[in-house]
């Protein structure tokens, strides 16, 4: 990313007093699933929360009315499936998922309640967000147990996206920038904002590094240029917010 996208991104998080999220609000889909889509344009991080039967498989396919071929989809059986439909309606999983689990849990034991994050823009059949777009067709789908087997119920919902409150404490809000870049990464908040842990992943889950002082600042500089090229993940917490990241050195 280039110097003058930083300076914007840094601008727009020292903006406190203009909305930068869109949201549907909770939409309930059926009688076991609800679902909740953020877009936050400062980050071009989108936000999807999902709820559904702990005991079955449940999905969602973005940007459809039906389950017709090519189909971006997104569903819960044991693990998160970033998938596609093909055929008659059966997803196919993609090379690469390019969701990122903020939180999996159980909700009195009979709904799993799932918060999942990633770029506007996605991977290869991956649909596309769009912070302007108003409007969202989904389809929907769960199955009679956690195995992934033909539905027992599924149908559409059209989804409204309108501004949304800003919560200016929430680590979603942060900005990270160049990314790509050579191993040199700048984190954006605002100073409403704390950060008390950085934490580096390689792609295999395994900690490589952790930053936990001088993280005060509205800018923090986090230097990874020791590291090898390739795709890394940055964990951002604090006391009750946590937010993961991808970033890439080239």
């Amino acid at each position: 990313m280039k110097k003058f996208y930083f300076a914007i991104a840094l601008l727009v998080g020292l903006n406190v007093s203009m909305a930068q999220t869109k949201s549907s609000g909770i939409i309930t889909l059926n009688s076991l699933m609800t679902l909740k889509i953020d877009k936050n344009a400062t980050t071009s991080i989108v936000t999807v929360t999902l709820t559904g039967p702990s005991d079955k498989w449940f999905g969602i396919g973005f940007n459809a009315i039906s389950m017709s071929n090519g189909t971006d989809c997104l569903y819960y059986s044991t693990s998160l499936v970033d998938s596609g439909i093909t055929g008659n309606g059966a997803p196919t999983t993609d090379v690469t998922n390019e969701w990122t689990v903020i939180s999996n849990n159980l909700v009195s034991g009979t709904t799993r309640s799932l918060v999942v994050t990633r770029n506007f823009v996605g991977g290869a059949g991956d649909y596309t967000f769009g912070y302007n777009d108003n409007s969202l067709n989904m389809i929907w789908a769960y199955g009679s147990s956690s195995s992934l087997a033909y539905h027992s119920g599924r149908g559409s919902a059209a989804l409204g996206f309108t501004l949304g409150v800003e919560d200016f404490t929430s680590l979603n809000n942060i900005s990270i920038a160049p990314n790509p870049s050579n191993g040199i990464f700048n984190i954006t908040k605002n100073n409403q904002m704390t950060i008390s842990k950085v934490s580096v992943f390689d792609i295999n889950g395994k900690v490589l590094k952790v930053i936990d002082s001088e993280l005060s600042l509205e800018a923090i500089q986090i230097n990874l240029s020791d590291f090898s090229k390739g795709v890394y993940f940055l964990e951002i917490s604090n006391d009750i917010d946590k937010v993961v990241r991808k970033i890439i050195i080239e």
